[in-house]
C-alpha cells in the first residue's frame, strides 16, 4: 500500500506505469532469460563435460583390458623353449642359445649357463672376425656329435648378437660316407634357411621376454596414459594385488565390493581432484577373476579447471546481463574467445612438456636415473669426435657389480633393483658435471669422462670403487655387500672409433674380475688382454 501511495503522489495510477517508463520489465524478464540461459549452458556442459571424460575413461578402460590380455598372452608365448620347439621344423636340436655380440649368454634352454661367456674353442677369435661366423663345423657336446653353427644376428651394418645352434646328427653316423654327406648337405641348407627366418623373431622375442613384469607393465601402462596417477587390480577381499604403485600391494582399496559393470566418481582425494573409476576385470591368469576389480585413480584437474571456468563465465554472463544487457553477446563472445586462446595456450604448453617428458624418458634410465643405453652410445660417438678433432684427452670407465646373479638368486630381483638405483645414486655422486654416467645394461654401468688422462681416471674409478664398498645396502633391514669391478681406458691415436675404447675398458674390466673382483684395472695394450 505504501508503494501504491508513493505512486499515486507521483501522479502515477497504476504500478505498472513505473515499470513500463523504465523498461523494467523487458529489462527483468532479459536478465532472467540471460541467467536462465547461463545456468542452462553450465549444467548442459558440465554435463558434457562429465560425460565425454567418463567415455575417455571407458575408452581407457578398454585399452587396458586389451593391453593386458596382450600381456598376458605374450607372457604365455614368448620364451626361448617354445620358440625353439616352433621352429625347429623336426630337427633333432641338441642345443640352442642366443649371444650379446661380446659372447655372453643371453638366454639358452640351459638356464644355468645364461650370463656367461660362450667358452667354445675359437669362437674368441671369430667375434674379431665376425665374417668368419655363419660356417658349418662338426662337434662333440657332451659325448654327442653334433652339426653347429654360430650364426651372426645384424641391425643394419651392425651386429647385434649370435645364435649357436648344435644338431644332433650321431643317427648319419651308420650311413654310407656318400649318404652322409648328402644328408648333411640336406640338413645344413634346411638350417641355414630356418636360421635366416628366425633371427628377428628370436632377438625381438627374448628382448620382449626379458621386460615382462606386471609391476613394470602396470607402471609403463600409468606412465604412457595421459592423466592416469593410479591403476590396481583388486582382490574379491578387498585387497590390492598389484599396482602401478608398489606400496599399495597388500593394502585395502577403498572399494565397496566387486564390481559389476563401469562405475565412475569424480570427487576430491587428498585435496587434489580426481576420477575414480572401478570396472570388471576378465579372468586372467594373473590370479584374477571375475571377481577381480579394476581400480584407476584419474587426474581430474583439468575437468575440475574446466568446470570451476563455466561457473565463473555462467556467473560473469549472469552479472553482465545485469549491468550491460545490450552487451551481453558480445561479452559472451569475448569469454568465449578469451577462452579458446587460452585452451589453445594450454594445449601447446602441454605439448611441448610432454614431448620434452618423452625425451627425458627415453634419455634416462627408469631404475637408477642414470642415462640410458641409447642416450650413452649417442654421447660416446660426440665425445670420441670431439676427442679426435680437437685431439683432445678422452677415458672411459667400464663398471660391473661383482656377483650380482647371487643376489638376484638369493634375495630376489627387488633386492637386485635396490642394489643398482643405490648404486646409480653412489655412482653418481663421484662423477664431474661434464662427465657422462649411465647403465649399459644388467648391473653394467659406463662412465664416460672427457678431457680426462687414464691417471686422473683411474683416482675417479677409484673414489667410486670405495663409495660403493664403504657400506652396505640395505634391503627390507638387511645389509648387502656389494663391490664393483672397473675397467679403465683411454683414448689413443690409433682408435678410429668409440667401440674400441669400449672394448679396451671392458677388456680391463674382464681381468678386474679375473684378478679377484673389487678393484680397476687401467687398459694396457701389453696386458689387458683376457686369459685363453
Amino acid at each position: 500500500m505504501k508503494l501504491f501511495t508513493r505512486f499515486n503522489k507521483n501522479r502515477d495510477s497504476r504500478p505498472t506505469g513505473f515499470l513500463r517508463r523504465y523498461n523494467i520489465l523487458p529489462f527483468s524478464a532479459m536478465v532472467l532469460i540471460l541467467a536462465g540461459l547461463s545456468a542452462h549452458n553450465y549444467f548442459s556442459q558440465k554435463n558434457v563435460l562429465l560425460k565425454q571424460l567418463e567415455t575417455d575413461n571407458i575408452n581407457l578402460v578398454h585399452s587396458f583390458h586389451a593391453a593386458l590380455t596382450r600381456f598376458e598372452t605374450t607372457r604365455k608365448t614368448v620364451n626361448l623353449q617354445v620358440l625353439v620347439k616352433n621352429i625347429s621344423l623336426e630337427l633333432e636340436i641338441f642345443e640352442f642359445r642366443y649371444l650379446d655380440r661380446n659372447g655372453i649368454i643371453i638366454n639358452s634352454v640351459f638356464q644355468d649357463e645364461i650370463g656367461r661367456t660362450f667358452d667354445r674353442p675359437g669362437f674368441r677369435e671369430s667375434l674379431r672376425q665376425p665374417g668368419e661366423l655363419g660356417n658349418f663345423y662338426t662337434d662333440n657336446r657332451d659325448m654327442t656329435p653334433v652339426l653347429a653353427i654360430s650364426y651372426p644376428v645384424y641391425a643394419g651394418n651392425e651386429l647385434v648378437g649370435i645364435i649357436d645352434l648344435a644338431i644332433d646328427i650321431s643317427d648319419l653316423n651308420y650311413m654310407e660316407e656318400s649318404l652322409r654327406n648328402a644328408a648333411l648337405r640336406h640338413m645344413q641348407r634346411d638350417v641355414r634357411n630356418l636360421l635366416k627366418a628366425i633371427a628377428g623373431s628370436v632377438t625381438t622375442s627374448l628382448a620382449v621376454y626379458e621386460t615382462l613384469d606386471y609391476f613394470d607393465f602396470l607402471k609403463n601402462f600409468t606412465t604412457t596414459s595421459n592423466n592416469l596417477k593410479q591403476i590396481s587390480i583388486v582382490a574379491p577381499d578387498g585387497t590390492i594385488e598389484l599396482s602401478s604403485d608398489f606400496l599399495l600391494v597388500n593394502s585395502t582399496a577403498n572399494i565397496d565390493g566387486p564390481a559389476r559393470v563401469f562405475q565412475g566418481k569424480f570427487m576430491y582425494e587428498r585435496g587434489q581432484p580426481v576420477y575414480r573409476i572401478t570396472a570388471p576385470l576378465p579372468n586372467l591368469s594373473h590370479g584374477g577373476g571375475h571377481e577381480h576389480t579394476l581400480l584407476m585413480v584419474i587426474n581430474a584437474s583439468e575437468y575440475a579447471a574446466n568446470n570451476h571456468s563455466l561457473l565463473m563465465t555462467a556467473i560473469a554472463t549472469t552479472l553482465a546481463g545485469i549491468l550491460f544487457a545490450v552487451l551481453i553477446a558480445y561479452s559472451i563472445y569475448q569469454v568465449n574467445i578469451q577462452s579458446a586462446k587460452q585452451e589453445r595456450e594450454r594445449l601447446e604448453k602441454e605439448v611441448e612438456a610432454r614431448t620434452e617428458e618423452i625425451k627425458q624418458l627415453s634419455n634416462t634410465d627408469p631404475l637408477t636415473g642414470l642415462s640410458s643405453r641409447r642416450y650413452l652410445e649417442e654421447q660416446m660417438g660426440v665425445e670420441f669426435k670431439r676427442a679426435v678433432r680437437y685431439n683432445h684427452s678422452l677415458s672411459m670407465l667400464m663398471i660391473d657389480l661383482d656377483h650380482f646373479k647371487k643376489i638376484n638368486d638369493t634375495l630376489g630381483h627387488l633386492a637386485g633393483d635396490k642394489v643398482l638405483s643405490e648404486v646409480g645414486r653412489r655412482l653418481g655422486k663421484a662423477v664431474r658435471e661434464t662427465d657422462f654416467i649411465g647403465r649399459y645394461g644388467g648391473e653394467e654401468f659406463v662412465v664416460i669422462l672427457p678431457e680426462t688422462h687414464t691417471s686422473d681416471a683411474a683416482l675417479i674409478a677409484e673414489k667410486m670403487r670405495e663409495l660403493i664398498a664403504e657400506r652396505p645396502v640395505f634391503f627390507e633391514g638387511r645389509p648387502i655387500n656389494v663391490t664393483v669391478s672397473i675397467g679403465v681406458a683411454e683414448l689413443n691415436s690409433g682408435m678410429t672409433n668409440y667401440e674400441e675404447v669400449f672394448q679396451c675398458a671392458d677388456r680391463a674390466l674382464y681381468i678386474s674380475k679375473e684378478n679377484g673382483r673389487n678393484q680397476i684395472t687401467c687398459f694396457n695394450a701389453g696386458t689387458a688382454q683376457p686369459p685363453s
